[in-house]
């Protein structure tokens, strides 16, 4: 059985439109009680409470995880990462309890196709999902103030 504890989150694109970061383990379990339900397929986090921004780690483009207390993780992104998001301000975060490869998450433009794939084809025990919010430098300001 393989450690999903030692597999680091990774972030990739689905269909040329969608940003999504796998995370292996429990590193955001704690953010689950924060979830809310928007009546789409995948439940969301307020962007008050938990988001991702772009940062700078050890000279790469990064995608970072965090709360007003603490940072949860980051993992490396391509500059076409950050336009997308730009332009849509989600992220969907994928919490399977398997090893799930980039190439292996079905393609589709369509959020609900993505939730019954995970739900029927992979089951809905092996895989959650969240919708979680990226903060440009002004959207945190307007959101958060300085307190960031």
């Amino acid at each position: 059985m393989t450690n999903l504890s030692t597999q680091q989150p990774y972030c990739t694109i689905i269909n040329q439109q969608h940003v999504a970061v796998v995370v292996f383990g429990n590193e955001l379990d704690e953010w689950m009680d924060y979830a809310m339900d928007a009546g789409d397929p995948f439940w969301y986090i307020l962007g008050t409470d938990a988001w991702f921004e772009e940062q700078m780690m050890d000279g790469q483009l990064s995608l970072v995880a965090r709360t007003y207390d603490e940072t949860y993780f980051h993992c490396p992104i391509e500059p076409r990462v950050i336009e997308l998001l730009k332009n849509e301000n989600g992220i969907i975060v994928l919490f399977p309890k398997f090893p799930l490869k980039a190439e292996d998450i079905k393609q589709t433009s369509d959020l609900e196709e993505l939730s019954h794939w995970m739900m029927h084809e992979i089951g809905e025990e092996n895989m959650d999902g969240l919708i979680y919010c990226f903060y440009t430098e002004e959207d945190k300001k307007k959101y958060h103030g300085e307190d960031v």
